[in-house]
């Protein structure tokens, strides 16, 4: 999967530390690299409802969490 352009050092780390925790649940590079889209789709999309409780990190991996198991993407709007 390609990295978004103008990616900063904390942001790549950030990037592939929630990759390989989706590649270890779900014990496929292809499938981490689907849920990694919709990780980011999903945090996009409720931005402005997470932005002032939660940091990046924790909300990008609770959105990966829930795409890595049973609940989806819905838990968080």
């Amino acid at each position: 999967m390609s990295e978004p352009e103008n990616i900063t050092q904390h942001n790549k780390e950030l990037h592939a530390q929630l990759r390989l925790f989706c590649h270890l649940m779900l014990g496929s590079a292809d499938a981490a690299d689907r849920v990694m889209r919709q990780i980011y789709h999903c945090a996009l999309d409720h931005q402005d409802d997470q932005q002032h409780r939660q940091s990046e990190r924790v909300r990008l991996f609770s959105i990966a969490a829930d795409l890595c198991g049973a609940r989806g993407c819905s838990s968080h709007e």
